[in-house]
């Protein structure tokens, strides 16, 4: 956020009641002009040791940092309206340094905390998904607040599988688990205010889908077998896309490697990096 202060000239001289002013000698008027900087183009991506971030436009995951979380494994990543990062560990809430990747806890030894959680734009609060149970997780203290169950008004009920995504003034879309094999994990929409599914997009054909983002209006999935897919949700149903992406580590040319395109249904991909959860900014463009 940037801030412009504009005056005019200091050397001014009294008027009469006929004076006249020309624009040289206008009072000083002290602006305050508020400039909002764009968010930065990334979307967040956890392994259960590094902190990543992928690049929309160039579809390009860069290595940031390893984790410093006392040992504890990253299950998955937060981002609000400000860009501030936060994390789930395997025991731990915790608030994360984004260029580092240290781990500020929050709340330590905690147990059965979410594990598909999301930043909801517009109100901004923290809201997760362990199983079918939803919950309100405070920032500042690590609480936990019961708000609902992942089910829809015809009974169905549903299961989180890996991560959310809030679009500011549109839909919260979550991954939910499908057993079948062949039909893989769903996409579903979620009322963020009490935790049930106001709508059932359709199935991937994919498991083990663990993070979920968005840019441009673009669902981007991330799956623990090192693919990213975009995924587009229309009226007919959910089409996923294998996205050919490049990684960075770093500028260590040996390690740096690509992917090809391929179908959804493939599983190639780096076998050394299994995608966790993925975040972005409540404040990311949504067309």
């Amino acid at each position: 956020m940037f801030l412009f202060a504009c005056g005019g000239d200091d050397n001014k001289t009294d008027g009469g009641p006929d004076a006249t002013i020309d624009a040289a000698d206008e009072p000083d008027v002290l602006a305050d002009v508020v400039v909002d900087a764009p968010p930065e183009r990334a979307i967040w991506v956890a392994s259960d040791t590094t902190l990543w971030k992928f690049d929309p436009q160039t579809k390009v995951v860069t290595k940031v940092a390893e984790f410093d979380c006392s040992g504890e494994q990253m299950i998955d990543l937060a981002m609000n309206g400000s860009e501030e990062l936060f994390g789930i560990t395997s025991e731990s809430i915790v608030r994360i340094d984004k260029d580092s990747g240290v781990c500020t806890g929050i709340v330590r030894g905690a147990q059965n905390l979410p594990f598909a959680t999301g930043f909801i734009a517009g109100s901004e609060k923290w809201v997760g998904y362990k199983f079918s149970a939803a919950s309100t997780i405070d920032p500042d203290s690590g609480a936990l607040g019961f708000l609902g169950q992942m089910n829809d008004d015809a009974g169905n009920f549903f299961q989180a599988s890996g991560d959310l995504v809030s679009m500011a003034g549109g839909k919260t879309y979550a991954t939910t688990v499908n057993f079948n094999p062949q039909v893989g994990d769903g996409i579903v929409e979620i009322d963020p205010t009490t935790g049930g599914v106001t709508r059932f997009d359709g199935v991937t054909g994919l498991q083990d889908l663990r993070g979920l983002g968005q840019w441009g209006g673009f669902l981007y999935l991330f799956a623990g077998t090192g693919k990213v897919y975009l995924g587009t949700v229309t009226d007919a149903g959910v089409n996923m896309k294998s996205l050919p992406i490049k990684y960075d580590f770093g500028g260590d040319a040996s390690t740096d490697a690509a992917t090809d395109a391929g179908d959804a249904a493939s599983d190639a991909g780096p076998f050394f990096i299994r995608f966790r959860g993925a975040a972005v900014t409540t404040r990311a463009p949504t067309q």
